[in-house]
């Protein structure tokens, strides 16, 4: 497997040989991904992205991130769902396993999935994710931030992104597990697209609102 390589933006002399051995790329390589991103179970990708989500910020191109944000690709007519942007790595890695947890929950409870593929039925779908990044270019855009304010973001800022998609395809429960071009133990959910969606954003929504209460946990 080739492997992309990610220079480390806070260490601007840093040699091929640390650039290879440094925690990011490290994590990648001994995760067999090839890239900031890869296809896997929704379990799998919440440690990768509290493994790696606050660290991808000093990785970013041109420069380090000093915002982040997360977009959900949903399925059907359903658009893509987008966090406002996020202030500190930390925040954005905490925002980003909490959607990840409730979209796990809602999934877990898909009754025709767990009736064919038993009690761990949701940790068969295969979504996936990339982490990749966004350059604001021109000057004196105002944007909502995950605290509610508006601000401007000057141009040159980079924004960390943690892009989801391959989110399971939806079937009516009376039509799950007929042959179809998917496989239908990977990728196939009657769930539809808007709760999906709906789901993903409570996550969000629930860890922006513990950040705004110091003290208070993100998980029940």
């Amino acid at each position: 497997m080739g492997y992309i390589l990610y220079r480390d933006r806070t260490k601007p002399s840093e040699t091929d040989q640390e650039m290879w051995d440094s925690p990011l790329n490290s994590y990648l390589r001994e995760h067999n991904m090839g890239r900031a991103g890869t296809i896997c179970t929704l379990s799998e990708m919440i440690r990768h992205v509290e493994e790696i989500g606050a660290l991808w910020w000093q990785y970013t191109d041109p420069t380090q991130a000093t915002l982040g944000a997360i977009r959900f690709i949903n399925g059907g007519i359903v658009g893509p769902s987008l966090t406002p942007l996020i202030d500190t790595p930390e925040l954005f890695a905490t925002v980003a396993a909490e959607g990840l947890r409730s979209w796990h929950t809602l999934l877990a409870a898909d009754a025709p999935r767990r009736a064919a593929y038993g009690d761990d039925h949701v940790d068969l779908l295969l979504p996936g994710f990339d982490f990749g990044e966004y350059l604001f270019e021109q000057e004196g855009t105002r944007c909502v931030f995950i605290d509610g304010t508006r601000r401007t973001v000057p141009a040159g800022t980079v924004v960390a992104m943690l892009v989801i998609d391959r989110v399971p395809i939806y079937s009516p429960p009376e039509h799950f597990g007929l042959r179809g071009y998917y496989d239908t133990e990977s990728r196939i959910s009657t769930t539809d697209y808007f709760r999906q969606a709906a789901a993903i954003q409570q996550g969000w929504k629930k860890a922006a609102d513990a950040a705004a209460q110091p003290g208070r946990p993100t998980t029940a």
